[in-house]
């Protein structure tokens, strides 16, 4: 009796003490993966003064990035803040939704950088790009874009391997360009901020880069975008297509004999929008209202560093060369061809804050003017 007594207490105050221990809710926690969290981002200041001007222009901006994982889902997000001479202006730059489906497949869906060609989505930020701007027709600040630096709509996207070779690829479903019908001196443009949709139609484009040596210095890519830029309430216009195409290029190679890295890049951009009467008062532009809005523009720019060099100050050193030009539909309003030549000097803090010493000329072949600028600006990334 003694003995059933003492263990009966014996096993009440083991059920009692398990009974406090926490309890795991989670026991497997090595399947399951945490969501990731990051802020990034980058940023610059700039003063800049033409010779035609008296006055010197400042410019400053911070463009935080969120990234957001977990599991096979990415989120990135990016946003402009900026201010030049008094004025401030915040915008969304890209907000991506991302799914990853298999290796070399991946679903995007939002607001992204357009993949045409390689300037907007790989150059373009403050603390990536060589220059203290961007070249003709490849600005949002300019008043003519030779093609988009955003999109809105969905796009897939990856990479494969061919022995030594490499294939990237994205193919996009987006809201496309609007037409500018009723703007006697803008019409014939093409506007890329098309949201929302002025018709039913989406733009189809994709791009494909082909790298064919193991170490990846060289890469060609062309791509392709088509779509209907008539509004939908127009019958006139309703049916007008354009098309644009783009071949880039990228070459990285280090020259032993001046220990220096060599960087070359380049685009070239055409746009094709259907010859189309538009309904315009030809007294005030001067121009005929029944045209075909052709245009171009591309660049080519150089870079060369001597990062192998012992002496520290001149391995953070580097010359850069730019060439760019543009050339608008000489029967529309908007007409122009501008080439411009940008020579610069670049100091590299550190591999992701520079300081950019910039002297630029242009030249308007149309009225044979010519102006010059300088740029000194300080851009970084965190």
């Amino acid at each position: 009796m003694k003995k059933s007594l003492i263990a009966l207490v014996f096993l009440l105050t083991a059920n009692m003490l398990k009974a406090q221990e926490p309890i795991n809710s989670e026991p497997n926690t090595k399947d399951k993966k945490e969501a990731s969290f990051l802020l990034s981002g980058f940023g610059f200041t700039e003063v800049s003064k033409e010779d035609k001007s008296d006055e010197a222009m400042t410019y400053i901006g911070i463009h935080p990035i969120i990234l957001w994982k977990k599991d096979r889902f990415f989120f990135e997000e990016e946003l402009s803040l900026e201010r030049m001479n008094g004025k401030t202006s915040l915008e969304v730059e890209f907000a991506v939704f991302h799914y990853k489906i298999c290796k070399g497949l991946e679903l995007g869906a939002g607001k992204f950088l357009s993949p045409f060609g390689i300037f907007s989505e790989r150059i373009h930020p403050s603390w990536v790009n060589k220059f203290a701007d961007n070249p003709l027709g490849f600005s949002h600040d300019a008043e003519f874009l030779a093609g988009p630096m955003t999109e809105f709509g969905f796009e897939a996207e990856g990479a494969l391997q061919f022995g030594p070779s490499k294939v990237n690829y994205v193919v996009y479903a987006t809201n496309g360009p609007s037409l500018v019908t009723n703007d006697p001196m803008m019409n014939g443009m093409l506007m890329f901020e098309n949201i929302p949709d002025n018709n039913d139609n989406k733009a189809l484009g994709g791009r494909i880069g082909f790298l064919p040596f193991s170490n990846s210095c060289f890469e060609i890519g062309l791509s392709q975008q088509i779509a209907k830029v008539g509004d939908k309430e127009n019958e006139t216009y309703r049916n007008v297509g354009a098309s644009l195409s783009a071949i880039d290029l990228s070459f990285n190679h280090k020259l032993n004999f001046i220990k220096s890295n060599f960087e070359l890049k380049a685009q070239y951009n055409t746009i094709n929008v259907d010859k189309t009467v538009y309904m315009v008062d030809t007294s005030m532009t001067g121009v005929d209202s029944n045209f075909t809005s052709n245009s171009t523009a591309y660049f080519i720019q150089a870079s060369l560093r001597p990062s192998f060099v012992e002496n520290d100050f001149l391995s953070r050193l580097e010359l850069n060369w730019r060439y760019s030009h543009i050339e608008l539909p000489e029967t529309a309003a908007w007409a122009n061809h501008v080439s411009q030549v940008t020579f610069g000097l670049n100091y590299w803090y550190s591999w992701r804050s520079v300081i950019k010493l910039n002297y630029q000329t242009n030249e308007n072949e149309y009225n044979k003017e010519q102006s010059s600028k300088l740029f000194l600006q300080w851009g970084f990334g965190f």
